[in-house]
């Protein structure tokens, strides 16, 4: 981009982040004919964000960009959209498909892109008018662009969408319609705002008999199918009750096997009668009850102790437990040898960071310990996949972690190896570490530093 500063940000009337509450909607409009429109703030408060873009442009200087403005502006980022129309728009079909959990929703009129990037969106709502008579790129034609790649029309677009499970789809053909035009449909713009990232999970299966939900938070859980029961990993953060989106998944029934004890992790713990957890997570526990897990109808007398070497019987596999402190005491990854799975929660981050300096702690060696043992095992695990607690982290999203070192870092044995060395490390000047003031997290500064393929965060008295 030629301009690497906004191009213009319309703010609502009140947006000091002490009457903000969640936030507001940001809204990305992408032009390239250089006319600024009125957004009525009145109707739709929101921060309205207008990006000129050209032949230049790239989409990861646009999500850099907004990764600044969400950290200084009170959004609520379960209600980002985006829009475009023509030409400019396409920068709108790359992020989709670069960002799949960004948006909450799109209107696009026309625009092109590539077919098999853009599937990765296949959850992300999208109401698409078809430019077919454009001059660019016609709905159902196709063009080279200025960098050599091949992009396909919007109404091609759609059909990938589809076939890739996007039910969420709109196509209405409107063959000139402008950018301007598409925010003055009131119909379109209605439709995007009432649409929030809060709604519902998405649910990916990863191979038969395994699948991933995630909420809008980023938090990431699991569901496991046996013959006599179906084991969830987890439960997120999200809103909604999970247990009626399981259904969706399986008829058998419901344990509940937590990583620990963290409320993005156990939100929805009262959902289930059969709940296993680490006795040792007892103390962070009682602070949970405290702040994330307040107010939560959750049976914690009932809850079963899950000590290193347990193994769930689900009737034709068994789920084996193994401990891992350090984010918290009572950390556990659960390692499923029939699908060659390890569902590892926040126990050594998620491709991004692990958290050690959250009360309880241990010292950056003692930690590295408890890696040494899982890297061993792992050398007999080579072709098992990790899967962490928050799945966003592997995709270098542009907003609310700014520190992500690498935009895809999938676990795997060289990301504990590389810890390890982190752990010896971390106190010289090897490594470059940044401050951290208190927060409601840790009560004192902490550090955050990277070596390869890992990163951490600890508190001085740590190393």
């Amino acid at each position: 981009m030629e301009n690497k500063e906004m191009t213009y940000l319309g703010k609502p009337v009140d947006w000091s982040r002490e009457k903000a509450g969640d936030g507001y909607p940001l809204l990305l409009y992408v032009e390239d004919d250089g006319k600024r429109l009125h957004w009525d703030q009145e109707k739709y408060p929101c921060f309205f964000w207008q990006v000129s873009v050209d032949k230049d442009t790239e989409h990861m200087d646009i999500a850099e960009q907004m990764r600044a403005l969400v950290e200084k502006y009170p959004v609520d980022v379960s209600r980002i959209y985006g829009a475009g129309a023509g030409k400019a728009a396409n920068v709108i079909w790359e992020m989709m498909g670069a960002y799949p959990d960004l948006f909450a929703a799109v209107a696009v009129s026309g625009g092109a892109g590539q077919t098999w990037k853009v599937r990765r969106a296949s959850y992300v709502p999208a109401w698409i008018f078809g430019r077919e008579n454009d001059s660019y790129c016609p709905a159902g034609g196709q063009i080279w662009s200025d960098q050599g790649k091949l992009l396909h029309g919007c109404l091609t677009l759609v059909r990938s969408l589809r076939a890739a499970g996007n039910e969420r789809v709109l196509y209405s053909p409107k063959p000139e319609m402008t950018g301007e035009e598409l925010l003055e449909d009131k119909e379109a713009v209605q439709w995007m705002f009432v649409r929030s990232k809060r709604e519902g999970y998405r649910i990916d299966m990863l191979r038969p008999g395994v699948w991933k939900l995630q909420d809008y938070t980023g938090s990431s859980f699991y569901v496991v199918e046996g013959t006599r029961a179906a084991l969830v990993i987890d439960t997120g953060f999200g809103p909604e009750l999970v247990t009626p989106w399981i259904r969706k998944i399986t008829s058998l029934p419901l344990e509940l096997a937590l990583t620990h004890c963290h409320g993005d992790h156990m939100y929805h713990a009262d959902e289930f009668k059969t709940v296993y957890l680490s006795a040792k997570e007892k103390e962070p526990l009682e602070r949970m009850k405290k702040t994330m897990l307040a107010g939560r109808d959750i049976d914690y007398d009932s809850l079963q102790d899950i000590p290193d070497g347990t193994v769930i019987d689900l009737g034709g596999l068994g789920i084996e437990v193994m401990e891992l402190p350090g984010h918290t005491p009572g950390s556990v990854l659960f390692i499923d040898h029939t699908h060659k799975v390890i569902f590892t929660g926040d126990a050594i981050g998620s491709g991004q960071m692990v958290l050690l300096q959250l009360a309880p702690v241990i010292s950056l060696q003692e930690y590295k310990k408890n890696l040494e043992r899982l890297y061993e095992r792992l050398e007999d695990m080579d072709d098992y996949v990790l899967l962490g607690g928050h799945m966003e982290q592997e995709g270098g999203y542009p907003f609310g972690t700014p520190y992500n070192p690498s935009p895809y870092n999938p676990l795997g044995r060289e990301v504990v190896q590389d810890m390890m060395e982190l752990c010896d490390i971390f106190g010289s000047d090897k490594v470059k570490k940044e401050e951290l003031p208190p927060d409601r997290m840790c009560e004192e500064p902490s550090f955050l530093g990277y070596f390869g393929k890992a990163g951490l965060c600890a508190r001085s008295s740590q190393f």
